[in-house]
């Protein structure tokens, strides 16, 4: 009798695509995840922008410097809330990292790599030398410059109104 079983390689050689199609999906879950976060970002970035324009023009028209003094507040309210997601969406960084790094050790594959690529790129480390959300947030200079300059203008417009 001759003993027909199916050859364990080619189970697991299926169940490795499926991994493998399973790592992919993830991959660009995330990736789409991160993407959204990005647009969540702009458009506080461009809240804060706004309601900082909209104060300093109301400053100037009702010629009433403690406007612009008080009005500082809208970019500090706006940077904590946009260093908030920075932090939430850097934290799915280290998993992308992770996926690229298997699929070029273990399956070979050159790609996708969008992460680790970008970071290549712009001569950045893969895992941030800092971490938390002070660094990964407040203190990102992608989340504070704008907001900075938003509290110097209104400082400006503070100090060129004379008081009345």
């Amino acid at each position: 009798m001759s003993d027909s079983q199916p050859s364990t390689s080619s189970r697991d050689n299926a169940l490795d695509n499926f991994e493998v199609e399973l790592l992919k999906q993830e991959y660009f879950f995330l990736q789409t995840t991160i993407e959204d976060y990005n647009k969540q970002i702009w458009a506080i970035k461009a809240l804060g922008i706004t309601g900082t324009g909209a104060v300093i023009v109301l400053a100037l028209q009702q010629n009433k410097s403690v406007l612009a003094l008080v009005g500082s507040t809208i970019p500090i309210f706006f940077w904590v809330l946009e260093s908030q997601w920075k932090h939430f969406q850097r934290g799915f960084y280290p998993r992308v990292g992770e996926i690229e790094t298997t699929f070029l050790e273990t399956c070979q594959l050159r790609g996708p790599a969008i992460f680790n690529s970008w970071n290549y790129a712009l001569k950045r480390a893969t895992s941030p030398k800092r971490k938390g959300y002070v660094w990964d947030g407040l203190l990102n200079p992608t989340v504070f410059i704008s907001y900075i300059l938003e509290i110097v203008f209104l400082l400006i417009a503070w100090k060129a109104i004379p008081l009345i």
